[in-house]
């Protein structure tokens, strides 16, 4: 693991550091020597926390003023493991104190009391056997799928913050603050071996399947290689069940739900438009959650209504303003909510933020009042307390709304 740290006095201390080390170098390399080189049993130190010799090894590195600094949290995280090392996982770290956070995290356990007493503040609802929180978070900001519209360097910039690291420990605060569940699909697994976190952070967290396809000879196979990865609940995509709708093949909705239905697990329907919802309604398909886009068009992206297409999602991007433009994801949320008003299948709200073009306290307090039960977020990790507190209020300020929870 490589953990990196940007700041001006970097630069400003190389020379002083250098004239430092030729004085240092010797001792310090005996210690990693006794450290790396002799340590009979790394994975047991690891378990149970540093031992003597890196507190030596640390204390010595202290003694290099911007060398120890860096150091401290490189010997504290990476401990020993090998495995990290070898995979060249980087943390870009900007201060002591987000070291700390990594650390803190990093051994948090989930299940202390002081844990559970935080995750308690999170408002919470039943999909199926599952009790969720009523924030869940969306992996958009894993897949890198993040709708910047036109800003073409948004894309890179979350590439190179989001690394394996840091993902983890958004999920690890997340836990903390009573987020207990997250959309995830298989190619996350590959792409940042998602899996570690249950293993090497202690994460608890559940995830749900967004099988992604529009093959319906391949939707088992795909579900299942979801739940082999450990899934607790999966939903059918809503580009699936909007284009099938399109298309005048709305029967394989129905078949891909009955495929779902052989696993015990709880069973949703995505959509990005209201009229396959109301298509499953009126064919009496009960599924444990629907997952429906929703927000409100009053933002300065969002292009006319006259404009709009049902299937604009999947077509090439407009360059003109006033049609689509990766921009909108909920055609009319008056229609959409209206409708759900008299649908008694839990509701979990996604896009509520219109990919960020829509404050979170406008969105989230939007999507409660409109009925939703959930909603699911994307959120980077210094977005996760805040939307966690803005989640609380807005629960409870919708608590007289006319669709019952």
């Amino acid at each position: 693991m490589r953990i990196r740290f940007a700041g001006r006095r970097f630069w400003e201390n190389v020379a002083r550091v250098k004239s430092v080390l030729a004085s240092s170098w010797r001792r310090v390399r005996r210690l990693i020597g006794r450290v790396w080189g002799r340590d009979p049993a790394p994975a047991r130190q690891a378990d149970v926390g540093v031992g003597r010799s890196r507190r030596e090894l640390l204390r010595a590195l202290g003694s290099l003023p911007l060398l120890g600094w860096l150091s401290w949290p490189r010997a504290r995280a990476v401990g020993a493991e090998s495995v990290d090392g070898v995979s060249g996982a980087t943390i870009t770290l900007f201060d002591k104190s987000e070291a700390e956070e990594y650390l803190r995290l990093r051994g948090l356990d989930l299940q202390s009391p002081a844990a559970h007493a935080l995750q308690g503040h999170m408002p919470v609802g039943k999909l199926g056997g599952l009790t969720l929180g009523r924030l869940i978070s969306g992996s958009n900001l894993i897949s890198m799928n993040l709708h910047a519209r036109d800003l073409g360097y948004v894309g890179e910039l979350a590439r190179h913050y989001n690394t394996q690291d840091r993902i983890f420990l958004t999920l690890k605060k997340l836990e903390e603050q009573g987020v207990n569940a997250i959309v995830l699909k298989n190619h996350n697994f590959r792409q940042f071996k998602l899996a570690k976190y249950w293993t090497d952070w202690g994460g608890r967290m559940k995830w749900i399947a967004d099988v992604i396809t529009t093959d319906l000879n391949q939707y088992e196979r795909l579900l299942v290689e979801h739940l082999e990865l450990g899934a607790a609940a999966a939903y059918l995509w809503g580009g699936a069940s909007d284009t099938w709708y399109h298309q005048g093949k709305a029967r394989q909705i129905v078949q891909a739900y009955e495929i779902m239905r052989r696993y015990s697990i709880p069973v949703g329907i995505g959509a990005h438009r209201i009229e396959p919802i109301a298509f499953c309604e009126e064919e009496g398909l009960k599924p444990d959650f629907y997952f429906l886009t929703l927000h409100h068009d009053r933002y300065w992206s969002a292009h006319p209504r006259g404009n709009r297409r049902f299937q604009e999602m999947y077509e090439p991007d407009s360059p003109d303003h006033d049609f689509y433009h990766d921009n909108l994801f909920c055609h009319d949320a008056e229609r959409t909510a209206a409708y759900m008003q008299d649908v008694d299948v839990p509701w979990i709200a996604f896009k509520v933020l219109a990919a960020g073009a829509i404050p979170p306290r406008d969105g989230f307090r939007y999507a409660f009042r409109s009925g939703a039960d959930f909603i699911c977020v994307g959120m980077f990790d210094w977005q996760v307390v805040e939307d966690a507190r803005l989640v609380r209020d807005a629960v409870v300020e919708a608590r007289s709304r006319p669709r019952r929870w």
